[in-house]
């Protein structure tokens, strides 16, 4: 006798569906990692912009002005990079919850596969002392 659990099928789409969210939760993460980045390299532009300015005093109006305006787009940059950092942290966040919610259908799954086979096992060695049993009395009468 072999043990096949009854809901094997819906385990199978379960474990699929556990690991789709988790692909979908480390692209997320990928995202935020990205923009972590991007944030850091334009924070050391504006860092690198703010030094160079003490270092020169008065240079002429053009340096002036288009050190000026490097600095106004790497602060549209930072908020823009700021607003995408909060919505894939919504996303992670979200994502995390519903692979959470992924795991604990699986994992109750499992575990009614478990107290089924459990079940099968008592059953099976139920049958197996009793067959013994009778073997051991058809042999006892003899």
């Amino acid at each position: 006798m072999k043990f096949t659990f009854s809901l094997e099928p819906v385990l199978k789409v379960r474990k699929h569906q556990e690991k789709l969210k988790k692909q979908e939760l480390a692209e997320q993460l990928q995202k935020k990692q990205e923009i972590d980045e991007l944030r850091s390299e334009v924070m050391e532009k504006l860092n690198g912009y703010l030094r160079h300015e003490h270092h020169q005093k008065a240079a002429n109006i053009h340096a002036i002005r288009q050190r000026s305006q490097h600095m106004v787009q790497a602060n549209h940059t930072m908020n823009r990079l700021n607003r995408d950092l909060e919505k894939v942290e919504s996303e992670v966040g979200k994502k995390r919850q519903n692979l959470a919610e992924i795991h604990k259908k699986r994992h109750v799954l499992e575990k009614v596969k478990e107290k089924e086979l459990k079940r099968f096992k008592h059953h099976f060695d139920m049958k197996e002392q009793h067959l013994l049993d009778e073997i051991a009395t058809q042999s006892y009468n003899k």
